[in-house]
């Protein structure tokens, strides 16, 4: 569940970053979002999952998944970057371009696990309050 909140996510940090800079395709614009998502994600899930962002339930909880997350971020932002640049044959990757994938791409992100956490913990709460022991 949490990998494809993260690739949807992810994909719309994509489509307003290329919306905004007019690299949107006007015959198949879901063909480019997806294409550079997928980009960002092969980084995101190796290092989520050497990285431990993507806990099971009985781990959970928000400080572990929004620490984990950030730290998963932080070296997966520029990996993805970097893969994105080699694929596109660019030899420079602009400061501006890693400040906002790394800044807004991180909030997206962290937004999108921070309520997620939030709404497992509440569930879970619930959940072992009606319990009978």
């Amino acid at each position: 569940m949490l990998f494809v909140g993260d690739f949807l996510i992810v994909a719309a940090f994509v489509y307003i970053g290329q919306k905004d800079h007019e690299l949107i395709n006007d015959t198949n614009p879901l063909l480019g979002v997806l294409w550079t998502t997928t980009i960002f994600a092969v980084p995101w899930v190796v290092s989520g999952w050497l990285l431990g962002a993507f806990p099971n339930g009985e781990t959970l909880t928000v400080r572990s998944l929004l620490t984990r997350s950030l730290n998963t971020w932080l070296v997966a932002a520029p990996l993805g970057i970097l893969l994105r640049s080699y694929i596109l044959g660019r030899a420079v990757v602009v400061t501006a371009f890693i400040t906002v994938t790394l800044g807004f791409g991180g909030l997206f992100v962290l937004g999108w696990r921070l309520a997620f956490a939030l709404i497992w913990w509440r569930l879970n709460r619930a959940s072992i309050a009606v319990k009978p022991t």
